[in-house]
């Protein structure tokens, strides 16, 4: 499921009370549950994808509403854990908060909509190696974990946390259902040759590869993750801080390219001397919220040395997404930055007999 994310569905099903002329009072509306994985939807905010359920069974859920008035904050939801319950749950939903506490626990009891708030946010993390405090000088929720690329188990084991969902208390969505995209804290990495007259392919030797930052910084896969989320203000979207440990790649060295097979005829190589044992070779990283300088690519074209620079503006990486470097090799042996691609990507976990290079 390469490069991506999760959504956890926060919605009321209950039934409002009439109120009118026969005086009946609104009953209160309950908050209930749910949960899908983020996918290409992520930009509509459409709330498609793949079911939460499939990569994980619980979650932990925090909320606050706006009071309108100092301390202008009150948490609601104070960190409740939340399984998945199929066809059991409280209200008709499939994830259950209401009493689901750790034993020893305070009792989780059901919350329920207050019209007389300002406004809503809710944030959610899975894992539960997370770290969580509230900032009262922002005032925000910050929760720090650790994110580890360099292994199957540590990408695995990397919580998935949401993007903050904020309304205001006049909003249509105030009510239905809250869906808060879950999102992976890594990026995915590859580069590709092409080559200017493909026929060239069959008799130019590609070598010495490396795609590395031009200042000589390392390409980080483990560190520390921090997500800020305001609790004032209109501000709807999170902050995303990474620190990476030491060490880390000193370039990509693995170009990325599938087996081509034409029409009637063999597998054919990318081009000559190619690593036939090498093919889809992505690279994930932690990604780079801030920007990063320029990226150089060094590459033999046939014993003969070639370089080329990627603007800086092309190498900010976004949790979530992949990126995709494609180099073109010219017909006199140059070598050019032929075009950059982006795009979401759904992460998985990974089956046991998968190899790294395989999404």
């Amino acid at each position: 499921m390469g490069l991506m994310g999760l959504i956890g569905l926060i919605g009321p099903i209950g039934l409002m009370g009439c109120s009118g002329d026969s005086g009946e009072v609104e009953e209160p509306l309950p908050i209930a549950l749910s949960g899908t994985m983020q996918g290409q939807q992520q930009v509509t905010r459409s709330g498609d994808g793949t079911p939460l359920e499939t990569i994980t069974n619980t979650f932990t859920v925090f909320g606050y509403k706006d009071t309108g008035a100092s301390p202008y904050y009150q948490e609601v939801f104070p960190g409740y854990r939340v399984l998945w319950r199929e066809n059991t749950a409280t209200y008709g939903l499939d994830w259950e908060y209401v009493n689901q506490q750790l034993p020893g626990a305070t009792e989780q009891t059901v919350k329920y909509w207050d019209y007389g708030a300002a406004a809503y946010r809710f944030m959610a993390v899975t894992g539960t190696n997370v770290d969580r405090t509230v900032d009262t000088s922002g005032p925000a929720l910050k929760l720090t974990f650790s994110a580890n690329a360099e292994t199957l188990a540590g990408e695995d084991a990397t919580p998935y946390y949401s993007h903050l969902w904020y309304r205001a208390i006049n909003s249509p969505d105030i009510g239905k259902t809250v869906k808060l995209e879950f999102v992976k804290p890594f990026s995915k990495v590859r580069f590709i040759f092409t080559f200017d007259n493909p026929d060239d392919a069959a008799i130019t030797e590609l070598s010495s590869k490396q795609f590395r930052s031009t200042d000589g910084n390392t390409i980080k896969q483990r560190g520390e993750v921090i997500v800020t989320y305001p609790l004032m203000g209109t501000e709807a979207r999170e902050a995303l801080s990474v620190s990476g440990d030491a060490g880390g790649l000193v370039a990509f060295t693995q170009d990325y390219y599938s087996e081509v097979s034409p029409a009637e005829g063999p597998v054919t190589s990318p081009y000559y001397g190619a690593d036939r044992a090498a093919i889809g070779k992505w690279y994930t990283v932690l990604p780079t919220p801030a920007g990063q300088g320029t990226f150089t690519l060094d590459v033999s074209v046939n014993g003969e040395p070639k370089t080329t620079t990627v603007p800086a503006n092309y190498m900010t990486w976004l949790p979530g997404y992949s990126y995709t470097y494609i180099f073109k090799v010219s017909a006199d042996g140059g070598v050019v930055i032929d075009d950059v691609q982006s795009a979401f990507t759904e992460w998985e976990n990974h089956e046991a007999d998968r190899t790294i290079y395989n999404w």
